[in-house]
């Protein structure tokens, strides 16, 4: 696990081009006390020979992952090669078009856990909230955009990142529905 997590942190420094992101041990400790319904999910998915790493190790390392500590401005870079059909400016090719394309649709279908269609309808871009109030959404094409406000709604979503998101987009016209 130590290793996975090596490469995670390594992957999302070259993104951001920011050696200085680190894991919250604070966070991720909080997390694999409280992350209950994660260890059933994953003895589950376990039970049904879809996770073939013990559930602990697995869990280990996204409850880590859950912990990177990123400023918005990180997370944003980190994120542009979304935007930009896999590429990034500099460094050029990350994941192929196809693989972009897929990462995107899957934020707009599921980033936001049970109010994922409510954000898609609301905000139409794909976007991925995170356990410290900070959300990514993508403008293909066009843009990566980072969030952060700590108050969290029932579903576990920033209340302030999501309304500045919707507002931005709606301005902008970047809703990927249209007006």
């Amino acid at each position: 696990p130590r290793e996975a997590l090596g490469e995670i942190l390594r992957f999302i420094r070259f993104l951001a081009d920011d050696e200085s992101i680190v894991v919250d041990r604070a966070v991720a400790k909080s997390e694999t006390e409280t992350g209950f319904r994660n260890q059933a999910l994953a003895n589950y998915m376990r039970a049904f020979g879809n996770l073939h790493h013990p559930v602990d190790l697995t869990l280990g390392v996204y409850f880590h992952q859950c912990a990177l500590a990123l400023s918005c401005a990180q997370l944003a870079k980190a994120g542009l090669f979304l935007a930009n059909d896999g590429r990034l400016p500099k460094n050029g090719s990350v994941v192929s078009r196809e693989r972009a394309r897929r990462i995107n649709a899957l934020m707009l279908t599921c980033g936001h856990y049970d109010a994922s269609g409510d954000f898609a309808y609301r905000v139409g871009l794909p976007g991925k909230s995170g356990v410290g109030g900070g959300i990514l959404a993508i403008v293909p094409g066009q843009a990566a955009i980072a969030v952060w406000s700590p108050g969290l709604n029932s579903n576990g979503n920033s209340l302030l990142g999501t309304l500045a998101l919707e507002k931005l987009a709606q301005r902008a016209g970047w809703s990927v529905f249209g007006a």
